[in-house]
């Protein structure tokens, strides 16, 4: 019969047993719940420490990735099954994200010029002059297009291995970038635009961000975002909380580095709908006041997909005004500005630059070219497909 002394020892060995299992690594699979899950298929032969050295940054989490999955051994998988690791826990592949096409002047941060095909990878930063604009694509097929006067830099470029799930992280310092995001991309990438104010992060395809001196505002066009505030000095680790934007909405963070709840974006001025046609070397074309605007934003371009830029200017009166055009043929975009400096919803009009000699008849009625700014001519001078020389402003 063991001894009160011996039953004591006994006791005391299930107490430290107990503190050396509540503190093993099981705790770090908790600490890792916020973060998705990647689905991966189960093959004939797998084992979970075999996995473990092709997936997981350190082979050495096996134990909890079959914690995690429930799995009673991991010696024996079931094959057509499925694996569910979280994303956190992956190992990454560096990747690149490539300069599309260059309008004006831009460069990278050493100072030399930026040019197309260029590649931008981890710690790369670019800088948009007054007349600089630069289209990005993603590995995934993504676009982000930096407006003039900005300055970004990539924070994260990685992929999961195995399969289309990206990573990526900007830093917009100052200026506004664009986003058009995949549809297809799988639910386990991520794409997050920072200011020195908020965070946006994919949920959707198509978004707007505009960093200033005193907060960040968003617009969101298509589909949904999640927007938060960011402390000073932030690190690189995910906002606890964010709001969503969904699409046609947009949203504020000011010094209070809280998002204001989403404001409905202006609906698209009216522009004409059929190509309007006016004498070279300037543009003017009016259009209708909007109730809610306070200003407007004019882009002009010499390509459907306005990586051509030609400029862009903010009208305090619905008045369209560019100088100093080529013949040819040129896309207008217009979109009006609400008292919170939210830009709403984009108008599109083509645009034709004829020779000051080319005769125009006169039209009238809303929607057609005001007396002065010409008419459908039978043979305009260039063709809507052949884009007019791209002239910076």
């Amino acid at each position: 019969m063991m001894s009160n002394t011996g039953l004591l020892r006994l006791a005391l060995r299930w107490v430290l047993l107990a503190a050396l299992v509540g503190s093993a690594p099981v705790a770090r699979a908790t600490s890792d719940a916020g973060s998705p899950d990647f689905q991966l298929t189960i093959e004939q032969g797998d084992t979970l420490t075999g996995l473990g050295q092709r997936w997981l940054a350190d082979p050495r989490r096996w134990p909890e990735l079959q914690r995690h999955n429930k799995i009673q051994d991991p010696n024996r998988l079931v094959p057509g099954s499925t694996l569910a690791i979280p994303v956190a826990w992956l190992r990454e592949k560096f990747t690149d994200l490539t300069v599309a096409s260059v309008s004006g002047q831009a460069s990278k941060a050493d100072g030399t010029a930026l040019a197309v095909g260029d590649k931008l990878r981890e710690g790369a930063a670019i800088k948009t002059a007054d007349d600089g604009y630069v289209t990005i694509k993603l590995v995934d097929g993504s676009t982000l297009r930096v407006q003039s006067r900005s300055q970004i830099s990539v924070e994260r470029a990685r992929t999961l291995p195995g399969s289309d799930a990206t990573q990526t992280r900007l830093q917009l310092q100052s200026g506004q970038a664009e986003v058009q995001f995949k549809p297809a991309t799988p639910k386990t990438s991520r794409f997050e635009i920072r200011t020195g104010f908020a965070s946006a992060a994919v949920r959707g395809t198509e978004f707007r961000v505009a960093a200033g001196e005193r907060g960040t505002r968003t617009e969101v066009t298509e589909g949904t975002i999640a927007f938060a505030g960011l402390p000073p000095n932030a690190g690189p680790a995910a906002p606890e909380e964010s709001v969503p934007i969904p699409e046609g909405y947009g949203s504020i963070v000011d010094e209070s580095r809280k998002p204001i709840a989403p404001v409905r974006l202006l609906a698209a001025p009216a522009l004409p709908q059929e190509p309007v046609f006016q004498r070279a070397p300037r543009l003017r074309l009016a259009f209708q006041a909007m109730e809610g605007a306070v200003s407007y934003r004019a882009r002009l371009a010499a390509d459907a997909d306005f990586q051509k830029m030609i400029g862009e200017t903010v009208l305090s009166q619905p008045e369209v005004s560019f100088s100093g055009l080529e013949v040819g043929s040129y896309v207008l975009k217009v979109r009006a500005i609400d008292k919170f400096g939210l830009e709403g919803r984009d108008a599109m009009a083509l645009i034709g630059i004829i020779p000051d000699t080319q005769p125009a008849a006169p039209a009238s009625g809303w929607g057609a070219p005001a007396p002065g700014q010409g008419s459908t001519p039978s043979t305009p001078a260039s063709g809507w497909g052949t884009p007019a020389p791209a002239r910076n402003r």
